[in-house]
């Protein structure tokens, strides 16, 4: 679900940008890439963090069925 909510303010940021830039309106433009960055930097620490808890859950995984 999260994952979801930040594609699409990623896309929205991208649109946004792309309009207020052919509009003149830089200052628009420019808070849309400062947006943009800030998104893809949420989505990297989402990733990572998924990563993170697959590994964890495939190693928990591992060791019940070693127990067995």
């Amino acid at each position: 679900m999260l994952n979801i909510l930040i594609n699409l303010l990623i896309v929205g940021a991208v649109y946004y940008g792309y309009k207020s830039y052919e509009a003149g309106n830089i200052l628009v433009c420019g808070i849309s890439i400062a947006l943009l960055v800030v998104f893809i930097f949420f989505k990297r620490v989402l990733i990572k963090k998924v990563r993170i808890d697959l590994k964890k859950e495939e190693e928990r995984r591992r060791l019940e069925k070693n127990k067995q």
